[in-house]
């Protein structure tokens, strides 16, 4: 999926995809050394998960945006509750697509 995402970002985007990481640790450390304007993370991932990833970042990374995307299914509630943590500015389902969330990052990072 990460490859599928990159190949979308640079071929229908202007944005840039800095790294990818296989864990949360790896992905705090990748974008910690980058200094990122937004951190895309899935909420499943193994070492650190998603919703303990974004904890971390968003006290290093405080002007960072923090997405999670995640295939646990369109749960507004948990979604809904995850964003009003402040750790993440979006919560958004695989299944939701590779445009919306195109669309996602746009209105996160005009802001």
């Amino acid at each position: 999926m990460r490859g599928a995402i990159r190949e979308f970002f640079e071929a229908t985007t202007s944005y840039r995809v800095c790294d990818e990481a296989d864990d949360g640790l790896s992905a705090i450390q990748k974008a910690e050394a980058s200094g990122c304007d937004l951190v895309l993370l899935d909420l499943g991932m193994p070492n650190l998960d998603g919703m303990e990833a974004a904890i971390l970042l968003r006290r290093t990374l405080p002007k960072a945006k923090i997405v999670g995307f995640s295939a646990l299914g369109r749960n507004t509630d948990l979604a809904d509750e995850l964003v009003a943590t402040k750790n993440f500015d979006a919560i958004l389902s695989k299944g939701d697509g590779l445009v919306k969330l195109a669309k996602a990052v746009r209105t996160l990072l005009s802001d």
